[in-house]
């Protein structure tokens, strides 16, 4: 079992086929950074942010998915904002790395109400390490190469309606269906085509006393070729200090199972500045017999912008 994921992965790598997956990052921390899945959120906070984010999926199986990212999110003059994100994939033998851009502008509708349209540029690089898949014939040809797909280039674009109690968004991460192809002289051929990410998510936050906030959402993931999922954050925070809830994630398909996965997420403020994100994932689906638990941690620094107040900061963006 503990070499079954490796082999299955290179199957599925070694022969000519279409791979359908998630192949956008996506973490369950995305109300730490909301870039992640929409360019409009960018500039959407009353400061300037920089982060950085790692998942460590499935604990216990060989070769599970690893995530990191490293981002950036800026307010500008004239309503405009700035993100910049580097993110880094990892399945198996398949490291993706993607870099990608994005500009926002805030309007105020009225006095309340705001709404910000983004867009995004990106630039990502697929790599296969045939030759690292560990515990394979050392004499089959097709393990002693690794392939390139080059440098590859999309576009995004997403909107976000907001006020300073509830919001609305919705994004096309890639807007461009690229087919990735990789057939050098002499080598195994891999294929793989970008699907299709639609996004839309929601939330709002509710004052329960003096010292406490309730600020559920709610994340829609249609990915084209994979069940649809929903994301559920009933996120509790105290005295603009720590920050506390649970996360739900179900399926939306009658072949799969409805719940897919519990966890918890927590996020303190330390030093004025700082932000300590954490959360913990358990599997409902048939990887609970073999793996128990996905890890996230996340840590942020945030520090005051000079431009003037223009776009209200809910604290439902944690």
């Amino acid at each position: 079992m503990k070499h079954m994921k490796t082999y299955i992965l290179v199957v599925l790598l070694a022969f000519p086929a279409a791979l359908y997956s998630q192949q956008e990052p996506m973490y369950g921390q995305y109300i730490f950074n909301n870039t992640v899945i929409n360019p409009a959120q960018a500039g959407g906070y009353a400061a300037n942010r920089f982060g950085v984010l790692a998942r460590q999926q499935w604990i216990g199986i060989d070769e599970a998915p690893r995530n990191e990212s490293v981002y950036l999110n800026l307010r500008l003059p004239r309503q405009l904002g700035l993100a910049a994100s580097l993110y880094q994939d990892r399945l198996g033998p398949e490291v993706g790395i993607q870099f990608q851009t994005d500009l926002a502008y805030h309007a105020r509708i009225t006095e309340r109400f705001f709404l910000s349209a983004g867009i995004r540029g990106m630039a990502s690089h697929l790599r296969v390490n045939l030759a690292d898949v560990p515990n394979v014939d050392p004499n089959n040809p097709y393990f002693k190469q690794n392939l390139s797909s080059g440098l590859l280039f999309n576009a995004g674009a997403g909107l976000l309606a907001y006020t300073s109690k509830s919001y609305f968004g919705i994004s096309l991460p890639k807007i461009f269906r690229n087919q990735i192809g990789i057939n050098q002289p002499g080598q195994v051929e891999f294929r793989k085509k970008e699907n299709l990410h639609l996004f839309t998510y929601a939330g709002s936050n509710l004052n329960m006393s003096e010292s406490f906030m309730f600020m559920p959402s709610i994340l829609f993931k249609y990915i084209d070729g994979a069940p649809m999922q929903l994301d559920l954050n009933p996120i509790f925070g105290f005295k603009d200090l720590l920050d506390f809830g649970p996360m739900l994630r179900t399926n939306l398909h009658k072949d799969n199972e409805w719940l897919d996965g519990v966890g918890f997420l927590i996020g303190l403020r330390f030093l004025e500045n700082w932000y300590l994100g954490y959360m913990y994932e358990y599997p409902l689906t048939n990887l609970s017999s073999v793996t128990k638990q996905t890890h996230e941690i996340s840590l942020r620094f945030t520090w005051g912008s000079k431009i003037d107040s223009y776009i209200r900061s809910p604290r439902y963006f944690l």
